[in-house]
């Protein structure tokens, strides 16, 4: 797959993640969709892995530790899929706005996080809001890319960041509050808005 430089901080885990760290993240994902976060014990992926508890905790924390952990592995899988369809437009503005129709249109209909919400809200719901602030960070550092490098734009590093900001605080807000206005459920009327109002915003001088 295809690397873009914008994308390749997102997609890189830090420290790297090695087969074991991958078969254990997955597992806790799979466990989290199960029961929720709140019912899953470190014992319930330690025995889904294959190893111990305690081998598990010096590996890799805490329980919460896992579940930032897990929460950041599949977001950079999301971005995978994100980077090989903007390896398909050339032009920066485009970019942003695809971007924008892909994670509303993606994040509502994921199963995983559609499996989540049902079985655990609450705890779901605080982690995608109240420490969802690395996934926050990770996609507004990406935007803020992006859109510094639109040479239909002139903002600087700190107005490119803020506008990229507000745009993943929308994305969160349409995917967690999909009802009221405005009204985009569909991608059509996401494109729509996108065109007419996104793309001032980050074509502004």
């Amino acid at each position: 797959m295809r690397r873009s430089p914008l994308l390749a901080r997102a997609l890189d885990a830090p420290g790297g993640v090695d087969a074991t760290d991958e078969r254990i993240l997955e597992s806790a994902l799979e466990q989290f969709t199960l029961v929720g976060i709140r019912r899953t014990s470190g014992d319930d992926i330690a025995r889904r892995v294959g190893m111990n508890r305690t081998t598990l905790y010096r590996r890799m924390g805490t329980k919460d530790d896992i579940v930032r952990a897990a929460m950041m592995h599949e977001t950079r899988r999301v971005l995978a899929r994100l980077d090989d369809e903007l390896s398909a437009l050339d032009d920066a503005t485009e970019q942003v706005l695809h971007s924008f129709v892909f994670a509303v249109s993606a994040l509502r209909s994921h199963p995983l996080l559609r499996q989540l919400l049902t079985a655990d809200r609450d705890d779901t719901l605080a982690w995608v809001t109240v420490h969802a602030g690395p996934v926050v960070d990770m996609a507004t550092a990406f935007l803020a890319d992006l859109i510094g490098e639109n040479p239909g734009t002139h903002q600087d590093p700190g107005t490119a960041h803020a506008t990229a900001a507000i745009l993943v605080r929308f994305v969160q807000s349409l995917v967690l509050t999909p009802t009221g206005a405005p009204d985009l459920t569909t991608d059509e009327q996401l494109r729509h808005f996108a065109d007419q109002h996104i793309r001032p915003l980050i074509t502004r001088k």
